[in-house]
């Protein structure tokens, strides 16, 4: 505690450049491990001596503190704590708002770094409430994030800004933050779900796909997935989509933009964002209304030939299960099925625990 004491003294404003430039090195090589991490979380004038650090106008300590806060926020421990610090200051610490600054900023060169602690603090669902507060004080701040997401090119100092998907993704953890992106007010939906394909970034690829299931999740948002427009499931079916063609009755079936993709046509690399697409695939299953007009649009002739493309060359077993759970609902006929909501089905609890058990065996054969 001593040294810690000494470090915050020398993190001061006003100290020597050299000085602060030393005891944040010491300090973020401390973030490096568990016990570092949590003995700096400790100590309150130490997060405050961090956020102070922010400010500073020598660019290395300025970015060096915000590495700092990274890494203290990765755990939800150390989020829950340097959120719950920063507003405890006198005067408290707009951490929120200091990230958004940032990340609007086209000048800014601390646009990622902030990024992602804005990532961080809002993976941990009993902050997200607290968060959309501070973001929707000016209903501007949801669009100018919008707006920095939806333009690869948005900063000039050639931040990326990929992880604005995983907060919007986060966001959608919870009921209004689902109302939020799918409100026609923001009309945030249109501006994220082009990056559901996006080639440049796993990361923001991941947290579009991230968003729609989610907003899959909630069946009051059903219509706004499977609209009128199908771009939303077009969004969701190219991913899986791959070069094989298909007969002319077939092809009419599918969303214009997914007729006819031509033999380089390639499917997702990345098995997790594939079994989130089937996921998310799955809820729109609930209602016998929404899987009727998935077996209109061309779903099963899609997960059909991915299906093939999965067992012999993807190879990933959680994957084509969770295909062929799509598949079992969608090539059963409505007679069979017998329910419109197969939500409303109650599974006993012993026949569960056999579903469980069988989809074990499965993924370890």
């Amino acid at each position: 505690m001593e040294l810690l004491k000494e470090l915050v003294g020398f993190m001061a404003p006003n100290q020597r450049i050299d000085l602060k430039v030393v005891a944040l090195t010491e300090v973020l090589g401390l973030t490096g491990t568990p016990e570092g991490k949590a003995t700096l979380l400790g100590f309150d004038e130490m997060l405050a001596a961090i956020f102070g650090l922010t400010f500073d106008s020598t660019a290395t300590i300025s970015k060096d503190a915000v590495l700092t806060l990274i890494n203290l926020t990765a755990e939800e421990e150390g989020a829950i704590k340097v959120l719950e610090t920063s507003k405890n200051l006198h005067p408290k610490f707009e951490i929120i708002q200091e990230a958004v600054k940032h990340i609007t900023d086209q000048n800014s060169e601390l646009s990622d770094p902030w990024t992602m602690v804005l990532s961080n603090l809002t993976r941990v669902e009993r902050l997200v409430g607290q968060i959309l507060d501070e973001l929707e004080k000016d209903e501007k701040t949801m669009l100018n994030l919008a707006k920095a997401f939806s333009n690869v090119d948005y900063n000039k100092k050639k931040a990326k800004l990929n992880y604005l998907a995983p907060i919007f993704c986060n966001l959608t953890q919870i009921s209004r933050g689902r109302e939020i992106v799918c409100n026609s007010k923001y009309n945030l939906l249109d501006k994220i779900i082009p990056f559901a394909s996006y080639d440049g970034s796993i990361v923001r690829r991941g947290g579009t796909l991230g968003i729609l299931k989610n907003i899959c999740f909630d069946p009051v948002y059903h219509h706004v997935i499977l609209n009128d427009k199908d771009d939303i499931l077009y969004c969701l079916l190219y991913p899986l989509a791959g070069p094989e063609e298909f007969d002319e009755e077939e092809n009419e079936k599918f969303p214009m933009e997914l007729q006819f993709l031509g033999e380089d046509k390639t499917r997702e690399e990345d098995p997790d964002l594939r079994k989130m697409i089937l996921e998310s695939l799955l809820q729109l299953c609930a209602t016998k209304k929404y899987r009727e007009l998935l077996r209109a649009k061309g779903t099963y002739e899609i997960l059909r030939e991915y299906h093939k493309w999965e067992a012999k060359i993807g190879k990933d077993n959680e994957a084509l299960l969770a295909c062929e759970n799509v598949v079992d609902i969608l090539i059963r006929k409505e007679e069979e099925i017998g329910l419109d909501n197969l939500k409303e089905i109650e599974v006993p609890e012993d026949i569960g625990k056999k579903f469980i058990e069988d989809d074990e065996a499965y993924l370890k054969n």
